[in-house]
């Protein structure tokens, strides 16, 4: 939908291509590349399950980083002494319903419902869903992540045990 400058939206199928190739990085371990993504003030939230709108600084998130705590857990994450991922578990992304709630030539916040099957040595495999929530920006003319909030369906965490991986 052109704007009075005649600048284009952020469409769904530009957020859908961003959100297909994070998930394809996410599930190969590429983890520096999947920070280049990312905007330079990145957060990514996973919120507690009763109050998924809540803000980091008023209630206790299961993650709550911003872009220096993200580069210091992609440190960790691909450190073999990193017991809880090593070695890393095997992930299958499945993302869909994505929606463009708000958007301009700059800006766009989109929702997208995922699964996540997570399979471990030795453990049964552990399924993961919810929603994403984005903030997306245009970044030198191409589209980046600025928010990602991972919004768990399930009632409780301890039958799915940590969440060590990037969601």
């Amino acid at each position: 939908m052109p704007l009075d400058d005649n600048r284009v939206t952020i469409t769904r199928a530009e957020a859908e291509e961003l959100f297909f190739h994070e998930a394809e990085l996410l599930d190969a371990w590429k983890l520096d590349e999947w920070l280049g993504l990312l905007t330079d003030d990145a957060v990514y939230h996973v919120p507690p399950n009763d109050l998924p709108d809540s803000d980091p600084r008023f209630a206790l998130f299961i993650i709550a980083d911003d872009m220096v705590r993200l580069k210091e857990r992609i440190i960790r994450l691909k450190d073999p002494n990193c017991h809880a991922e090593f070695p890393h578990s095997r992930t299958r992304r499945l993302i869909g319903n994505v929606r463009i709630t708000d958007a301009t030539a700059e800006t766009a916040t989109a929702h997208a419902n995922f699964i996540v099957y997570r399979h471990r040595r030795h453990e049964s495999p552990r399924v993961f869903s919810g929603y994403y929530r984005y903030k997306l920006r245009r970044v030198a003319g191409g589209l980046k992540i600025a928010e990602r909030r991972a919004v768990l369906d399930a009632e409780e965490l301890g039958s799915l045990g940590g969440v060590s991986f990037i969601l």
